[in-house]
């Protein structure tokens, strides 16, 4: 297969940004379903909302549609296809049952098989966690079926990675050799590049929260931990997802020269994906670290509070229980008079008695506060 240029025209392109994601979900928003076509007989892409529209306005394309010959290289794209488009895909391409089943199963393990002639690919592009009426929505895998002359590939839900990729081609169509294991190599590339907005998003976050350790008041450490553990849950999420793409990626590299043409220079490619999937995976190692060292603070400083609360507490329950360790005695000795005794002085007009007796109560005060201020209860 020989280098092509050809000026490009880019259909209307309803792909959304991505989205990200990070939990188990289990509904799956319902799409239009949109089929783009591209080929190296072409200067434009082509789109329609089905099969069969797309047929009618390409007629050379009836071939490919009926028995899966065409005359170069093919890129066929399908956007939330419905399980009679993958039905009638695959017998037209002749794919593997068990290939099939992963597309219509919705797969979400990220692998790469090979089946004689082609090869399955699966991958999870990052998206974020969406919700409908209090539902978690579904992973959506970008799956691709390549052949040694083209691609047959199967997007669950709107994503721009593919329109990405053909305005890569776009702008490099003049050193550009093309090949079906090219075309494969650039989602691999684009989806792993998509986790770059997400991870500086993480980075931003662990930076701000490690400035604010020092100033954050006790009454908000609790949100400060429950913030730490959904961003460290997303980090996890986000590093398995990269851990998975590194087998992808070795795989393919396996495989890549049974495909690829003597002069396709795909196989270097994929080492600076690599490069690229180890930084990242380095970058989220060092926000775990600084998440970690955050938690465990925000944790000394919770211990720290709580016992500087518990000290304040139990000081104050020591001299509650001093002053009733005065009172009481005090009631005690005042409540003796209150029986049938004779009072001290009750039949004299002197006040020597009442005096004495409030003499011995103030003295006895006064030897209580000594024993708590030795005891230094007080």
């Amino acid at each position: 297969m020989s280098p092509f240029k050809f000026p490009w025209k880019v259909g209307p392109s309803t792909a959304k940004e991505p989205r990200s994601s990070i939990d188990e979900k289990v509904y799956t928003p319902q799409e239009q379903t949109q089929v783009s076509f591209f080929s190296s007989q072409l200067d434009f892409c082509l789109q329609a909302p089905s099969l069969e529209e797309l047929k009618s306005l390409y007629e050379p394309l009836c071939p490919l549609l009926d028995d899966g010959t065409y005359n170069g290289l093919w890129w066929l794209d399908v956007t939330a296809p419905s399980e009679e488009d993958i039905d009638t895909l695959s017998r037209i391409f002749n794919l593997h049952p068990l290939t099939t089943e992963d597309i219509k199963t919705r797969e979400t393990r990220e692998k790469i098989e090979l089946f004689g002639p082609y090869y399955f690919l699966s991958l999870r592009p990052p998206r974020q966690a969406e919700t409908h009426d209090g539902v978690r929505t579904a992973p959506i895998n970008v799956y691709a079926v390549v052949f040694r002359d083209g691609v047959l590939s199967f997007s669950l839900g709107s994503n721009p990675h593919s329109a990405h990729v053909r305005s890569r081609i776009k702008e490099h169509q003049s050193h550009l050799y093309l090949t079906s294991d090219w075309i494969c190599y650039a989602l691999i590339d684009d989806i792993v590049d998509g986790f770059a907005p997400f991870i500086t998003q993480v980075e931003g976050g662990v930076e701000t929260m490690e400035d604010s350790v020092s100033i954050t008041r006790p009454d908000d450490i609790g949100l400060a931990l429950q913030q730490i553990y959904k961003c460290r849950k997303e980090i996890l999420h986000i590093r398995q997802l990269l851990n998975d793409k590194t087998d992808v990626i070795r795989c393919f590299a396996r495989h890549c020269d049974a495909f690829a043409s003597s002069s396709s220079q795909v196989t270097l490619y994929l080492s600076d994906i690599q490069d690229h999937v180890l930084t990242m995976i380095s970058n989220l190692d060092a926000a775990e670290q600084m998440l970690s060292r955050g938690q465990s603070k925000y944790l000394s400083q919770l211990s720290f509070d709580s016992t500087r609360l518990r000290n304040q507490i139990m000081h104050g329950l020591s001299r509650l229980t001093a002053i009733a360790g005065i009172i009481v005695p005090l009631q005690f000795v005042t409540g003796l008079f209150g029986m049938n005794v004779t009072v001290p002085g009750q039949h004299s007009d002197s006040l020597t008695a009442w005096f004495s007796i409030l003499g011995v109560l103030l003295a006895l005060v006064l030897l209580f506060l000594g024993v708590a201020r030795r005891l230094r209860i007080l």
